[in-house]
């Protein structure tokens, strides 16, 4: 018969398939308290190993020098872990919310992230909080000549386990938002416009909150960066339009109109502080974007395109439904060429509600 282990001892847990290590070594670390007043154990993971006789025995050890006083190697009952430590608690809860929403979790989602995992050996073992930029540029570096799903994977993988870091104290800032991760570009167009039929699936399904982001990028025609940095004190829901813009002296502060079919979808992103896409009370980065909307409205309709092909979009509706071309380089930022028109033609926010709404 087996024996219990005593209260506050701690145990041995198997976090479930598609994990590296699913054995988990855990013990107990105070309790949450809900709204509700519900208490909800909380735990502090000490190790993790593999499901193998030799696994379970050294999880079995470490939980017993633990509780025996002894020092024990694993660096998250220190001060801070090491990156493979950050990685496998970043993972495991991870893993689990998707779990959560989905029900299941593909074994292609666990392989690709086991494989960016292994283009980081270099900093493996390394303590988290000693981990130093140029180690990560390194590692960027190092995947220039592969395809931008691989090099997207490894900054999503990057950017998550810092984040883990930094939301558990174990470091001040997340910089891999600052990394150039660059990769292997086709010498065809890497822009396409979405096609009609797209267009249309994607309204099927604009009761997926991603989806009516990526709508609202195609009917304002708004670079990513454009959208991510948009605060709401420079959205006018009341006029239906808003300001911001940035890389050309024509695309900056330029008033970008609101389009009646988007307008519900601008609506309830609206507040009345902070950044009108927010996660967690801040700004999204590019990275997170990418990995949590992205990503996502993309493969659950099986399109493939890239943020930039929305502005395409944009652009080759207006023109399709005859809008007149000055109101397609206002409203896109785009530079006027021809002089008399970039200095006496400025169009009104009506002729750019008139034209938005004609797509």
């Amino acid at each position: 018969m087996k024996m219990k282990n005593p209260n506050g001892y701690g145990g041995i847990v198997d976090l479930g398939k598609n994990r590296r290590r699913p054995i988990a070594v855990r013990v107990p670390n105070g309790v949450k308290l809900t709204e509700d007043c519900r208490e909800i154990p909380q735990y502090k993971y000490l190790g993790y190993f593999e499901r193998t006789p030799q696994g379970k025995k050294d999880a079995q050890l470490l939980l017993a020098q633990y509780n025996a006083g002894m020092p024990v190697k694993i660096s998250s009952v220190n001060s801070c872990p090491t990156f493979t430590e950050c990685y496998d608690l970043w993972l495991d809860r991870h893993l689990k919310q998707i779990e959560s929403r989905k029900g299941t979790v593909s074994r292609q989602l666990s392989c690709s992230y086991n494989a960016a995992f292994k283009r980081c050996h270099s900093i493996h073992a390394k303590k988290i909080n000693c981990i130093k930029f140029q180690d990560i540029q390194d590692i960027a570096d190092s995947a220039t000549s592969m395809s931008s799903s691989t090099v997207n994977n490894l900054s999503t993988v990057l950017y998550s386990v810092f984040d883990f870091a930094r939301k558990q104290k174990y470091i001040d800032e997340n910089f891999i938002g600052d990394i150039e991760f660059n990769y292997k570009k086709n010498t065809e167009s890497i822009h396409d416009t979405f096609s009609e039929s797209e267009v249309a699936a994607l309204w099927e399904h604009s009761n997926d909150e991603n989806v009516r982001i990526v709508l609202i990028m195609i009917y304002t025609g708004l670079r990513i960066e454009e959208l991510l940095s948009m605060k709401c004190q420079n959205v006018f829901p009341e006029n239906r339009y808003m300001t911001g813009g940035m890389k050309t002296d024509a695309g900056k502060d330029r008033i970008i109109p609101i389009a009646r079919k988007i307008f519900p979808f601008v609506s309830e992103l609206y507040c009345a502080d902070g950044y009108l896409l927010r996660h967690d009370g801040r700004r999204y980065s590019r990275t997170l974007f990418m990995q949590d909307i992205w990503e996502p409205a993309m493969e659950s309709l099986n399109l493939k395109h890239l943020p930039h092909d929305t502005r395409y979009t944009c652009a080759t509706m207006m023109d399709r439904a005859g809008v007149n071309q000055n109101c397609i380089k206002e409203i896109l930022g785009h530079a006027k060429k021809d002089v008399t028109n970039k200095v006496y033609i400025k169009k009104s926010l009506d002729d750019l509600l008139k034209a938005i709404d004609m797509i």
